[in-house]
């Protein structure tokens, strides 16, 4: 009877040799050689997605800051809609929500939950299209959202 460890010895190279294939032909695979027919992988289609860089917006009430809230946002584009094509108006739409977000924050200081994730999405969606023509977003995309004490 061979012992435990000849064993592991024997199995161990099989394993390493296996484990080495596979990872060649993962790698083959990824870089489009692996197909049948040797055909390229197709193409990922689907929307594009515009990340816009967080908000911090204080909340004032009389004299002192009570509260920071933070947003984060995205636009999902319509389909066929490349993000480069809003590049140019991007930085518009991110005055056009910071100001947008600061009004309605304003607005609604004296409730206890201020950042309500619908009503935000809902005003800023018509922020885009206000500003970059209708149909162009398909809808925002609250990432981030988060209402702390000061």
């Amino acid at each position: 009877m061979r012992s435990r460890a000849s064993s592991v010895r024997w199995w161990l190279p099989v394993v390493f040799a296996a484990g080495c294939l596979s990872f060649s032909a993962a790698q083959a695979i990824a870089a489009g050689q692996g197909s049948p027919e040797g055909a390229p992988a197709p193409a990922v289609s689907g929307p594009a997605f515009v990340k816009l860089p967080l908000f911090n917006i204080p909340v004032i009430e009389g004299d002192k800051v009570t509260r920071l809230i933070t947003v984060g946002v995205a636009l999902e584009l319509v389909e066929g809609l490349k993000p480069d094509s809003i590049e140019d108006r991007k930085p518009e739409v991110i005055d056009g929500f910071l100001r947008d977000l600061y009004a309605m924050f304003a607005q609604r200081s004296g409730t206890s939950r201020i950042a309500v994730e619908g009503s935000i999405k809902q005003r800023l969606a018509q922020t885009a299209d206000r500003m970059l023509g209708p149909g162009k977003v398909r809808q925002v995309l609250i990432i981030d959202l988060l209402e702390r004490p000061r």
